[in-house]
């Protein structure tokens, strides 16, 4: 039987080059979500290979990870032993109703079904509970390389379009009816990596993936656009993170 993910078999070019958030988004999740994470009884869907667990656990919370791939899963165990991960799906969650103080997707949520995973989060959340949804979005509009990149992309794949993430998501969440307070907050930062991981950041992505055959010609095009942009071959990668925390009544 095949991987229920698209990203198992992308799992060590996401362990290797996928960006962490930065501590000022736990700072406004603990805030929005009306208490500290630390001591807080987390599930964590669609955990990967435990990027946020890991930021999730440094401030002390408990947090129980699920994910519907296992390769994604297993390497998550590896980097954070004894951990309860779960192989689990978002709209049919293994857990008993009202356990969880926060339920989180970080890089996730636009995968789901809403009504189904929203009443699913609902249900597992304790009264006045949390749902925190959160992504990093490369913030590059304005640049060539990256209209360059987009431009590329949309006729490699043409399944892929650049603004695939560009929804309502607070609105949606509203309209569930399951939440009472629903806030939207974004705030933006940078990496600097070098060129190879930011090659191997790009091969983590699914519809990087699913250009297929010419998977090595959109890198060798990739790497000479980025050399022409930053000629040291360090880049500088910006994103905007947005957060939306919903609160149960």
């Amino acid at each position: 039987m095949g991987s229920r993910s698209l990203f198992d078999p992308l799992v060590d070019a996401y362990d290797a080059a996928r960006p962490t958030y930065p501590e000022a988004l736990f700072d406004d999740l603990a805030r929005l979500a009306g208490r500290p994470l630390a001591g807080a009884d987390v599930v964590e869907v669609g955990a990967g290979t435990g990027i946020a667990t890991r930021c999730l656990l440094g401030r002390g919370a408990r947090v129980v990870p699920l994910d519907i791939g296992a390769a994604m899963l297993a390497r998550l165990r590896e980097r954070t032993p004894g951990i309860p991960a779960v192989l689990a799906d978002a709209e049919a969650l293994p857990l008993r109703a009202g356990v969880a103080d926060l339920v989180c997707y970080a890089q996730a949520w636009h995968w789901v079904r809403v009504p189904a995973a929203a009443a699913e989060a609902a249900r597992v959340l304790r009264p006045g509970g949390a749902l925190a949804v959160w992504w990093n979005d490369v913030d590059a509009e304005d640049e060539q390389w990256w209209g360059r990149q987009q431009d590329r992309l949309e006729v490699m794949n043409p399944a892929y379009q650049r603004g695939y993430r560009a929804r309502p998501y607070a609105d949606e969440l509203r309209w569930t009816g399951q939440f009472a307070d629903v806030v939207t907050l974004a705030g933006r930062w940078a990496r600097r990596i070098d060129v190879d991981t930011y090659l191997t950041w790009l091969r983590s992505k699914s519809y990087v993936a699913e250009i297929g055959d010419r998977l090595a010609d959109f890198l060798d095009a990739e790497r000479r656009s980025m050399l022409r942009a930053f000629p040291d071959g360090i880049i500088e990668e910006p994103f905007r993170t947005v957060l939306v925390v919903a609160r149960r009544p």
